[in-house]
């Protein structure tokens, strides 16, 4: 059980750092045209991992089924539309608003999974599940001065639909992964990827005129912030994909919850020491509702850890 948690653990850090690099982008670099922009240049990165799994396993590439091709060239559009989403609440909120959302993923997979895999928990995991969300649930609490709790519609409705796509995405991918192969599998998620951010760069203007805008913009720095980001994404997509392997999908996302807990972790940390970097608040109400929080999410992931 230790490396399928330690395996999962890796895509929910690796993912933290992403949107505060994203985020930073974003907000101090391109000014209105930046999700499309980051959009494609995600999509079509996704080129450069194609040639080295092709040169491994390039006799069974072409062995897949026309329905597992399908299925991922479906997956695959899937999760850039999930991707434009995201960068479209990131582009009009903050990471600490927008990410604990994100753990509306967990609760999709578990329906997910269980009516496409037949996937299914058992108490001990259920309550985990439940003790994490808990945690998730009291970081996206945020109180205005009348103590009234305040609710973003626009923000959830992204992340929300953006959610079920992702969960969706990791049910389908091990679906195919389970009858074809793991890198296989991801060689058709990744080239269905880059076929999605073609497609937008050839025939919608607007996109392309984006990428164009960011390219003609401080070019060295945005093109390196860009390439690290889409790295840290691969590594963590590619944690992901193999830890859903090695335990339920469900179980998997929920490890996932983590997230918010290493955004706010490393917000913190560049709120203090780099505050030009990233700002968090970081009052006596904020931090004890972050140190209740994260007891929640270490308890739930001990309990998965002895299960």
């Amino acid at each position: 059980m230790t490396n399928w948690f330690l395996t999962a653990l890796i895509a929910p850090f690796l993912y933290s750092i992403v949107n505060h690099l994203d985020k930073y982008i974003l907000s101090k670099y391109i000014k209105g045209a930046g999700v499309a922009a980051i959009l494609i240049f995600s999509c079509v990165s996704s080129l450069i991992l194609l040639p080295l799994i092709l040169f491994y396993y390039h006799t069974a590439i072409l062995n897949i089924t026309v329905e597992s091709f399908s299925i991922m060239l479906l997956a695959g559009f899937m999760s850039a539309t999930a991707l434009y989403l995201y960068l479209k609440a990131m582009d009009i909120e903050e990471a600490s608003m927008v990410i604990p959302i994100y753990q509306l993923i967990p609760i999709f997979g578990y329906f997910l999974s269980y009516f496409i895999l037949n996937e299914k928990l058992n108490t001990s995991q259920i309550f985990a599940c439940l003790l994490i969300l808990a945690g998730i649930l009291l970081l996206t609490l945020e109180f205005d001065v009348n103590r009234k709790i305040k609710f973003k519609t626009k923000v959830l409705f992204l992340v929300a639909t953006s959610s079920f796509l992702f969960a969706l995405h990791d049910t389908l991918f091990k679906m195919v992964a389970i009858t074809e192969s793991f890198w296989i599998t991801v060689f058709w998620q990744y080239f269905s990827i880059a076929v999605f951010g073609l497609l937008l760069l050839i025939f919608v203007k607007k996109f392309r005129m984006s990428l164009v805008q960011m390219l003609s913009f401080t070019r060295k720095k945005i093109l390196s912030l860009n390439v690290l980001s889409e790295g840290l994404y691969i590594l963590g997509n590619l944690a992901s994909n193999f830890a859903t392997l090695l335990a339920p999908v469900a179980l998997v996302l929920v490890i996932g919850s983590l997230q918010p807990l290493f955004v706010f972790i490393i917000g913190t940390l560049l709120s203090i020491f780099i505050p030009s970097l990233s700002h968090e608040k970081l009052s006596k109400q904020h931090m004890l509702q972050k140190i209740a929080s994260i007891v929640l999410i270490l308890a739930g992931s001990w309990f998965l850890f002895a299960n």
